[in-house]
């Protein structure tokens, strides 16, 4: 321990030098230089940092006062800047060091090395000096063996018996044994210093006669000094004991740390090996020394002192930690309930008695079968055979409650549990939440759905119905009817085409089985597209070029097979539809007028299917648009005609086929999978 005392009025330059100070340092503040002098007065200090904001003509008074109070401190001057430097060095030449103001954390930490050094050495030199000057004998009344007498050890009894009836309240306890010490051996002042839970500092937690600065400035690290002392030895030690060991520096950080208790006396309060507290007492009222049966009588009290303050905190601890469990089960928004081994419930939140409609005194200490079924027979099995149950779904008869409930068993350290608990949750108002959403987005999806499908039927009313009105006028123009032909044809299939789609997706349809040449089919949609399919050999590739008429479009088309024919069991007109859509889809998606398709069929002989694959290298797709391609009801909201892949994949699953999507580079295509019928 290093006893430090900052003399400073600036509250900015005392925070700026705390920082700089080891946490074991015991550090008093004094705002003037009286307020300093009455501190030495009460305990020695080892280093002294005082500011010098200006001429100060006292200041070589005050460092002469501090040499005579504190012999072999090391004063150090904090020179402020708003101070003549050559008036305030020449008065702070008195003292050991001086610190310039600003000042970084490195110049303080070197210069409190130096005053480190400084200080090791002046101690040096006075235990030197105490060795070569021994203190004299004892005195007769120091070393005398007395025994308390009957009335103060009466005394001491009580007052201890009423510190074991304080409680579990530490605070009182401490005060009630320092008056059972005060009844017994009349010490003039008292402190007991206690380490907190996860602390390495003791600090004063109970005293009789310190001065307050004393209590809240000392602390006392458990490495060093008294404390370490105390721990390793396990036994008392006055403080003539260490000043007679001088030369010892371990001795000298004792004396210093009982001078600055103001005591004499220190008696380890220690439990199964730990250093609990310590106790320290200073000079009798009456003078003199305590006596060996005195010692004994305080070091036996401190024993069960210890005991007594290691289970006060191991119950706060427990307290604590239950107060925090009930805050937590308090707040939570599951329903929490408890059984112990005698399966009678022993916990249950508020969350618990808000679901199940019951209060907490109707269920407590009552059996489990006074829950509603099935959580009784949930908890049992968790209790009785051990079995956990995450996240289920029950469905209670009682108010036709609709929970998620997870149960386990509180295993011990024996092997059968030491409880059980049920955790659930009320799913009425998500399932209810669900429901409108549900409903909601139902809603938004039929507006879209039913906005496009009037967007796409109006489009080619409008042409049909500009014609039928000017049919009538212009009836015998040769070049009107085959316009009025062309485009009303044109978007009748349109219009076709819309209807066959929707169908397709909401009926299963009377699909027909036969068996099916699926070389025959693609030629014939082909074929249907506008294209002229010229015969070619077995293994020889067709190249085909037409325009298709819903999409305007100049394409381009190979179609390559191997062998003479390729079978399938399915519907033929069916289909020829369903490759028409994926062609369809494949041209719209090409943004130029000119479109390259490819159609590839051949046989798996591994998987006995026949594979049709549909690819356009002039088509673009996006990646997230291919990804939700089957799913209609995404496709649907961006546009009606692109739904032709989802009715694909339906009417090729329902005959027992696959249909794929994938994009490679600058290529998208289908790729079609049905089993195979046979070859011909």
């Amino acid at each position: 321990m290093k006893t430090v005392l900052l003399v400073s009025a600036s509250n900015t330059l005392r925070t700026r030098l705390l920082r700089g100070l080891e946490a074991t340092y015991s550090v008093f503040t004094a705002a003037t230089n009286d307020e300093a002098l009455r501190t030495l007065r009460l305990t020695e200090m080892e280093l002294i940092l005082k500011e010098v904001a200006g001429p100060s003509r006292d200041l070589g008074s005050f460092i002469a006062a501090v040499r005579q109070l504190c012999p072999t401190s090391v004063v150090v001057c904090v020179l402020t800047p708003g101070s003549d430097p050559r008036e305030s060095e020449s008065d702070a030449e008195a003292a050991d060091f001086v610190l310039l103001e600003p000042f970084t954390t490195r110049q303080l930490e070197s210069l409190l090395k130096q005053a480190d050094d400084k200080l090791r050495l002046l101690q040096e030199v006075a235990a030197l000096r105490a060795a070569r000057n021994p203190l004299g004998e004892a005195s007769p009344d120091t070393a005398a063996e007395s025994v308390p007498s009957p009335h103060a050890a009466t005394q001491m009894a009580k007052e201890f018996a009423k510190a074991l009836a304080a409680g579990f309240d530490l605070p009182r306890v401490l005060d009630q044994f320092l008056d059972g010490v005060s009844e017994l051996v009349r010490p003039s002042r008292a402190a007991i210093l206690l380490a907190g839970p996860g602390s390495h500092l003791y600090r004063v937690a109970a005293y009789r006669g310190l001065a307050p600065q004393v209590v809240e400035a000392l602390t006392l690290a458990d490495d060093s000094g008294l404390p370490l002392w105390l721990a390793t030895e396990g036994r008392l030690i006055q403080i003539e004991q260490a000043r007679s060991r001088s030369a010892d520096p371990a001795a000298r950080a004792i004396a210093r740390e009982l001078a600055a208790l103001q005591a004499v006396l220190a008696i380890p309060i220690s439990s199964h090996g730990e250093l609990v507290g310590i106790l320290t007492l200073g000079q009798r009222i009456s003078g003199g020394g305590y006596s060996r049966g005195e010692t004994e009588t305080l070091f036996a009290l401190c024993t069960h002192l210890a005991t007594a303050i290691r289970e006060i905190r191991v119950h706060q601890l427990l307290q604590y930690e239950k107060e925090f469990n009930e805050r937590i089960l308090a707040r939570m928004s599951n329903g929490v309930i408890t059984i112990d081994p005698e399966q009678k419930i022993v916990g249950i939140n508020g969350r618990a008695t808000e679901i199940l409609g019951l209060s907490a005194r109707e269920v407590l200490n009552r059996d489990l079968r006074v829950l509603p079924s099935p959580l009784g027979d949930m908890l049992y099995a968790a209790l009785a055979k051990g079995r956990s149950v995450n996240r289920t779904e029950v469905q209670l008869a009682y108010r036709n409650l609709p929970l998620e409930v997870s149960t386990y068993p509180v295993m011990g350290d024996r092997t059968e549990p030491m409880g059980a608990v049920l955790m659930f949750e009320d799913l009425t108002a998500q399932r209810q939440l669900a429901q409108e959403r549900r409903s909601a987005e139902q809603l938004q999806l039929l507006t879209q759905v039913v906005a496009r499908i009037a967007d796409e039927i109006k489009n080619p009313l409008v042409s049909i119905n500009a014609f039928m009105e000017l049919i009538g006028e212009r009836y015998d123009d040769a070049t009107f009817r085959n316009q009025f032909s062309s485009v009303v044809g044109r978007d009748v299939r349109r219009l076709v085409q819309i209807f066959d789609k929707l169908a397709a997706l909401v009926n299963d349809g009377d699909y027909k089985r036969e068996t099916v040449d699926m070389r025959q089919i693609a030629e014939e949609c082909l074929a249907d597209l506008g294209a002229q399919v010229l015969p070619a050999g077995p293994e020889e590739a067709r190249l085909l070029s037409f325009t298709d008429e819903s999409t305007q479009k100049h394409v381009t088309a190979t179609l390559s097979h191997e062998g003479p024919s390729l079978l399938v069991r399915g519907d033929h007109a069916m289909f020829k539809k369903a490759i028409s859509y994926l062609i369809w889809y494949l041209l719209r998606k090409t943004p130029g007028p000119e479109a390259k398709i490819s159609m590839a069929i051949s046989h798996l002989a591994a998987e006995d299917r026949v594979r049709l694959t549909i690819a356009s290298r002039t088509a673009e797709v996006r990646p997230e648009e291919l990804q939700a391609i089957f799913d209609p009801i995404q496709v649907v909201q961006e546009n009606l005609l692109d739904v032709g892949p989802s009715v694909s994949q339906r009417i090729l699953e329902s005959q027992g086929g696959r249909l794929e999507a994938k994009q490679a580079r600058n290529e998208v295509s289908f790729t079609a999978s049905l089993p195979a019928s046979g070859h011909a």
